[in-house]
């Protein structure tokens, strides 16, 4: 007899209660698999992502592990001859910046998922209005659902998603500010100036991440996500992330 699989906890499943109309006896699980061809012909089913958890899971994993070498590099610090403070163990907080950058690219890419995951729920015939600048003037468009996911994430998440639930934008909210703190220190992970830096009040996206702005990334996305859905997370998840 083969061992039931478990559940695990960064998939897609449901409780089923009844098959045919029939209520289970047992509590019956069932997950969502997808399968892939491997190279002997066989074919191999695994367990399908449940993409934003998994993100924002993952990112909240980094993020924990990274903290107490953080912390460590800021409060355990030597001092140099020249007055200057160094970490006391150089290569742990390389793994911070390093489990703190993941995180941070994670949890922007679990809001894009869900801005995205949103657009394509959309009814076909939807359109939205988006004001562009056009020789000094401001002019509005009107964009179809296709035309959508080309939108800049900002235009989606303040524009496009509001039009699923008929929800008010979150723009200009707590929610809001905490998308653009994610992605204002993503963006410049993604796009690093190609210089030295040597000014300690202007830090690079790397000592912005040691001063401890990209530490609460993981639950900051989850509540973006909230924000434009609530109770869409599962529980379990909501719970870990503080919700």
């Amino acid at each position: 007899m083969r061992a039931r699989e478990l559940v695990d906890k960064r998939g897609i499943s449901t409780e089923v209660t009844a098959i045919g109309g029939v209520p289970v006896v047992e509590p019956h699980t069932v997950v969502v698999i997808e399968p892939i061809r491997l190279a002997d012909g066989s074919d191999l089913y695994f367990q399908s992502p449940f993409v934003e958890v998994f993100y924002l899971l993952k990112a909240k994993a980094l993020r924990d592990a990274a903290e107490p070498k953080r912390m460590a590099a800021l409060n355990g610090r030597k001092q140099e001859r020249d007055g200057t403070f160094r970490p006391l163990k150089p290569a742990d907080s390389f793994d911070a910046l390093e489990d703190l950058a993941l995180a941070v690219i994670l949890a922007a890419a679990a809001i894009e998922t869900h801005v995205n995951n949103m657009i394509a729920r959309l009814p076909e015939d939807s359109m939205v209005e988006i004001p562009l600048r056009r020789a000094g003037k401001t002019i509005v468009v009107m964009r179809d659902k296709a035309a959508m996911d080309r939108l800049p994430i900002g235009d989606k998440l303040a524009r496009a998603v509001p039009l699923l639930h008929s929800a008010d934008s979150i723009k200009g909210t707590v929610a809001w500010q905490k998308y653009r703190k994610i992605f204002k220190i993503r963006n410049a992970l993604m796009h690093p100036k190609r210089e030295a830096i040597n000014d300690p009040l202007k830090p690079s996206p790397f000592g912005r991440l040691m001063l401890g702005e990209g530490s609460v990334a993981p639950e900051d996305a989850a509540s973006v996500i909230e924000a434009v859905e609530p109770g869409w997370l599962p529980h379990h998840v909501r719970e870990e992330l503080g919700l």
